[in-house]
């Protein structure tokens, strides 16, 4: 059996009308009573009590209606979902993040997304820097709030500019730059830091040292590497060392008693700053993505 004999035997039960009932499907009667007969010899039962004057559905094709009227209404459900899916209005996303991010305003951008495209299911992945792109590189993330540093190395990642980030010296109190009212690179070049990197990976993989290199001159003194933010800022508190991290990682800890966040800005007095970016693989064949890059395109994005 298939749906437009489910279609056919429809019309014909609501019709009790062989005539009419192909009128409606736009067949001709000898093909309805055809198809009919097909469905019953499927099925195994007689669905219809039928003579040259009179026609009505036995228990077994009343029984069958409300089946095939069930089936039918899925099966249009189906279609349209698949429809849906294929222009990015359903489905799914996998959104990475950099660790940290957690702390800016995401979730409203999230959220009003989500608000915007309540059929698209949001997945979330948080990362350091460099394993996000490796995770978009791979397909296990469709796009990625990330800073951008190494987009450059992956020929197949598009990405697309979102805002600036002031950079921030993170000290304790009472460490002999924590009354400064601002920083430089250079002023931290002898200071023990603490980075957001996963442990056993190298130096010259750290996107710390590229920045202290690029910006300062100098090859930071790494003395621990952790993969949260929370973690991090308890480490300079307690007096391990200091950090170097964006705005939006440590905007709710700029009063904070046991922490000093000193702006950090370059020689010519603006702000030290890096550049964030949505990016993703080119080759995804996600629908789903290009309804985010056009949600971004249209809204104001403010953090």
């Amino acid at each position: 059996m298939n749906l437009k004999q489910m279609e056919y035997f429809v019309a014909a039960a609501e019709q009790l009308n062989f005539t009419r009932a192909a009128k409606k499907c736009f067949i001709s009667q000898t093909a309805m009573t055809l198809q009919i007969r097909s469905l019953e010899e499927k099925i195994g039962v007689p669905l219809f009590v039928r003579d040259k004057h009179h026609v009505e559905l036995t228990a077994a094709g009343k029984v069958y209606l409300n089946e095939a009227r069930a089936v039918l209404v899925r099966a249009e459900e189906a279609a349209k979902l698949a429809r849906t899916a294929a222009e990015g209005v359903a489905g799914e996303l996998t959104i990475g993040f950099i660790r940290g991010y957690e702390q800016s305003r995401f979730s409203e951008t999230l959220r009003s997304f989500h608000e915007a495209y309540p059929n698209i299911s949001i997945h979330l992945l948080r990362e350091n820097m460099s394993a996000l792109y490796e995770l978009l590189d791979n397909g296990t993330c469709d796009l990625a709030f990330n800073l951008s540093l190494y987009t450059q190395n992956y020929e197949d990642l598009k990405h697309r500019f979102l805002k600036r980030f002031p950079m921030m010296a993170v000290l304790y109190p009472g460490h002999t730059l924590a009354g400064e009212s601002h920083l430089m690179y250079r002023d931290l070049a002898r200071e023990d830091f603490i980075i957001m990197q996963p442990q056993g990976r190298s130096n010259d993989e750290a996107e710390e040292v590229l920045i202290c290199y690029n910006k300062g001159g100098f090859i930071p003194n790494i003395v621990a590497r952790e993969r949260e933010v929370q973690t991090v800022l308890l480490e300079v508190s307690a007096g391990f060392g200091v950090a170097i991290l964006p705005e939006y990682a440590v905007r709710h800890y700029r009063n904070a008693r046991n922490l000093v966040v000193v702006p950090l800005l370059r020689a010519d007095g603006s702000p030290e700053e890096l550049d964030f970016e949505i990016a993703w693989r080119q080759s995804n064949p996600n629908p789903a993505i290009e309804k985010l890059l056009q949600w971004v395109e249209t809204h104001e994005y403010v953090e």
